[in-house]
This record gives C-alpha cells, sequence and structure tokens, in this order.
C-alpha cells in the first residue's frame, strides 16, 4: 500500500494563506449587495477560490475556497448557510484545481466552468427546497451567475499573469491528481450537502 506524503510546510502555509485571501475578498465585497430572498449576497470571492485551484491543485482550492467562504458567512452573520457554503465553495475550488491546475490554457478554462457550474448547480439545489424555486432561481441569475462569471475571467487572467511571471517557481507546478480519488471527493461532498439540506428541512431550521 502506497504511504500517503504529509503535507509540506510550503504547502500548508499556501492553504493558511488562500484560506485568509478568500475570506477576507468575499467579506469585503460580500458587504454591499444582499440578496434577502435567499439570505445570499453579492461577492468577488469566486476568483479566489478559483485561483488558489488553478495556481496550487485540487487541495488548497478545496480548502481554501470552502473554509475561507464559510468563514466570511459565519463573520458577516450568514452561518445558517455556512456549512452549505464549505460544501459547495470546496467543490467549487476542488474540480477548478482538478481540472484546471494545468500549464495548458484549455484546461484551466474547462476547470473554472466545471467549478462555475457546481457553485451555481450546488446553491440552486439547497435553495429550491429551502426557500422556494422563485428565490433560488432569482439568485442564479441576479446574483450567482454574475460571482462565477467574474470569477473565472479574473482567476483565469491572474494565472496567467502569475505563471508567466514565474514560470519556474517549484509550487507553482502542476500536480498530478487520480480521477477515482477526485470522484469519491465530489460525491462524498454531494452526499453530505443532501443530508444537510434533509436536516434542515426536518429540523425546521431557517434564517
Amino acid at each position: 500500500m502506497k504511504e500517503r506524503k504529509a503535507p509540506k510546510p510550503r504547502e500548508i502555509a499556501l492553504t493558511a494563506v488562500m484560506t485568509a485571501v478568500t475570506a477576507v475578498v468575499t467579506m469585503i465585497t460580500g458587504s454591499f449587495v444582499p440578496f434577502p430572498a435567499t439570505g445570499g449576497y453579492l461577492n468577488l470571492g469566486d476568483c479566489m477560490v478559483m485561483l488558489s485551484g488553478l495556481l496550487f491543485g485540487a487541495s488548497v482550492g478545496g480548502f481554501a475556497g470552502g473554509v475561507g467562504s464559510m468563514l466570511s458567512d459565519i463573520l458577516l452573520g450568514y452561518g445558517y448557510f455556512a456549512p452549505l457554503t464549505l460544501l459547495i465553495k470546496g467543490t467549487e475550488g476542488f474540480l477548478a484545481g482538478f481540472i484546471g491546475n494545468s500549464t495548458r490554457f484549455s484546461r484551466k478554462l474547462t476547470g473554472v466552468i466545471v467549478g462555475a457550474i457546481a457553485m451555481l448547480a450546488g446553491y440552486f439545489l439547497v435553495e429550491t427546497p429551502l426557500k422556494g424555486v422563485g428565490a433560488a432561481f432569482g439568485e442564479l441569475v441576479v446574483i450567482n451567475s454574475i460571482q462565477v462569471t467574474v470569477g473565472a475571467i479574473v482567476s483565469l487572467a491572474l494565472a496567467q499573469a502569475i505563471l508567466k511571471a514565474y514560470p519556474d517557481v517549484e509550487f507553482l507546478k502542476p500536480k498530478r491528481q487520480s480521477l477515482r480519488a477526485g470522484l469519491v471527493v465530489v460525491v462524498i461532498a454531494a452526499v453530505v450537502l443532501a443530508a444537510l439540506v434533509g436536516t434542515y428541512l426536518m429540523t425546521g431550521i431557517s434564517p
């Protein structure tokens, strides 16, 4: 059996930095445009969620995207959504890195598109039973579609610029990922997300 390598100090530091940056960017930009129908808010945190994955791979993207965005929810008073955000934004960052952590622009583009779809589908599917299809669709169109479009464009531009400026930096080199491991992570996230929504509905938890 192959022994798993422990994270290197540099990877831990990068993960901590990107988690903090994701939380700060989400909080600062999320303070201005709330969406009362669902309890969501417009922010530019997806730029950092996707960038974390594009530059540093699936693990950093998943952790920074999920935990950073969750911390922002908690600190801005949207604690109800924090566990859901952890899984949805974590999956977004994970997929952006799983597919897009590559030297090829086409892979990066595919990564942010798949990550964006995961985010859009995730919030729509959890908000439909919790808030109603009208509110969920409204947020999809008015808030989330703008977020991921801007996030994809900005993260791609930043990733390309950083990789061009520092082509020889070792920790920016693509990391090989197992397809099986990636599928397992996404399936687990989806199952836990469904269980959380079911728990919210059964217990009557609401903001």
